[in-house]
């Protein structure tokens, strides 16, 4: 019965037969990329070169057989990879978030190598553990600097000028909607989005790439001074630096070229002006249609006139705390609208510059950055070995590399039994050349023989 099983088994053809040369070359591949994984861990030292070497080896060692494993380190790093699950679902190890390029290779194991780890590691292991870890330090707290401060904390007014011009989102805080502002008066958010509708309806149309901001709230209308709004609703635009509070200690605001700015809460009375301020109703400026009929300013006029002293205050108070945390304004003066060439300028808040106030010429503007080592260009010995391995066809009988004649002697006579090795040869018979024997001494002898006998 159990014959007639496994003649029937055996029929239904269950073995997978592997041809040699496809097995070994999948072992000899898996093998090579562990060895150039290691070797790229071991130049790139990370903080956790021991538990990453550990779990390198235990995929060495299983691509012939399943080792024990012994270390508890790697034991760990197993199951925090969830090996076993990954066994029962592929049938093979993978380590698919393996990326060398980041600071610990490996974010599911343990970040940095603990005692046990660096007693197996060997002596030098916590000089180059301690190594990793303040190069990392290091370049964390220099990643987030240069987060916060793309241009240092105190970068000239020249630098500061040309980053503003060629790429404000980088040296500006995006605006956010801030909580106190929901408590603003209504008559400072109406003013407000009347004032954002009218000096945007007074562009024509052929300067728009997008929608003409037309606002209905408070929040609305003040996104709309925003360099990434501006960006994406007008053709050609131009951002200009203000000086306004980046002074010194000395109140001195160092590489500063001509006036003083006007901040953005004094900005408030130009687009907001008192009655009294006649200069703005001169017919040919720009600003004379705003301050008649329903123009906003009029408004604001006519909504002054309906409070009292103290209203007036809190109204003023209110328009001042909205303009102070605007991102940007139009470079309004004698005319709303400033044009250089066919860009419309735009002056930014500096309460969003990534600085901390203007700096002299001479002054550092920000941590010298380490010295970069010249790039490598040539491999190293071992990795050019490997590769020039690599670049051989494979030879099914495991014979990778070209034997020297000296080699292959050694190998025959390795396999020689001791028996063989000591059996005695004997010599060759030696040639012997036959001489003529003297006959005339053998007459000699006889004669004397003769002689003698009595």
């Amino acid at each position: 019965m159990v014959s007639t099983q496994a003649i029937q088994y055996l029929k239904s053809d269950p073995i997978l037969w592997i041809p040699s040369t496809i097995w070994f070359e999948l072992m000899r591949r898996r093998v090579r990329e562990i060895q150039r994984t290691q070797i790229s861990i071991v130049k790139k030292n990370p903080p956790n070169l021991g538990i990453l070497t550990g779990l390198l080896n235990h995929m060495l060692r299983s691509t012939t057989s399943t080792p024990i494993i012994y270390d508890y380190h790697v034991r760990e790093s197993l199951a925090l990879l969830e090996y076993r699950n990954v066994l029962e679902t592929a049938g093979m190890f993978f380590l698919q978030d393996f990326d060398l390029s980041s600071s610990t290779c490996l974010d599911e194991v343990q970040q940095i190598d603990d005692v046990n780890v660096l007693g197996l590691m060997g002596v030098t292991a916590k000089a180059q553990r301690d190594r990793a870890v303040e190069r990392m330090d290091a370049l964390r707290s220099d990643e987030s600097e240069s987060e916060e401060y793309p241009l240092g904390r105190t970068p000239t007014w020249t630098r500061l000028k040309l980053a503003i011009a060629n790429s404000p989102a980088m040296i500006m805080r995006p605006w956010s909607w801030s909580s106190k502002l929901s408590n603003t008066q209504l008559n400072v958010g109406r003013l407000v989005v009347m004032f954002t509708r009218h000096v945007w309806l007074m562009l024509t149309p052929e300067i728009f790439k997008g929608i003409r901001p037309y606002p209905s709230s408070l929040q609305e209308a003040m996104r709309c001074w925003t360099i990434t709004s501006i960006d994406d609703t007008l053709t050609s635009i131009a951002f200009e630096a203000c000086n306004a509070g980046l002074h010194d200690n000395a109140g001195v605001t160092p590489g500063r070229l001509g006036p003083k700015s006007r901040a953005f809460v004094d900005r408030c009375s130009l687009f907001f002006p008192d009655p009294d301020a006649s200069n703005k109703r001169n017919a040919q400026s720009q600003w004379c249609a705003l301050w008649e009929g329903d123009g906003y300013i009029a408004e604001y006029h006519r909504t002054m006139k309906t409070l009292d002293g103290v209203q007036q205050a809190s109204l003023k108070q209110g328009l001042c705390d909205i303009f102070s945390d605007l991102h940007c304004l139009p470079a309004s003066g004698a005319r709303v609208w400033v044009q250089k060439k066919d860009a419309i300028v735009f002056i930014t808040n500096p309460a969003f510059y990534r600085i901390d106030r203007v700096g002299r010429g001479g002054e550092s503007h920000r941590r010298a950055p380490r010295a970069r080592r010249t790039m490598k260009v040539i491999k190293g010995k071992r990795i050019f070995a490997a590769d020039l391995m690599d670049s051989q066809p494979f030879d099914a009988d495991g014979n990778l590399r070209r034997k020297t004649e000296r080699q292959k002697r050694r190998e025959i006579h390795k396999k020689m039994t001791m028996a063989k090795k000591n059996k005695r040869v004997p010599p060759p018979p030696r040639y012997r050349r036959c001489r003529p024997f003297p006959m005339d001494e053998l007459k000699h002898v006889t004669t004397d023989d003769e002689m003698h006998v009595d």
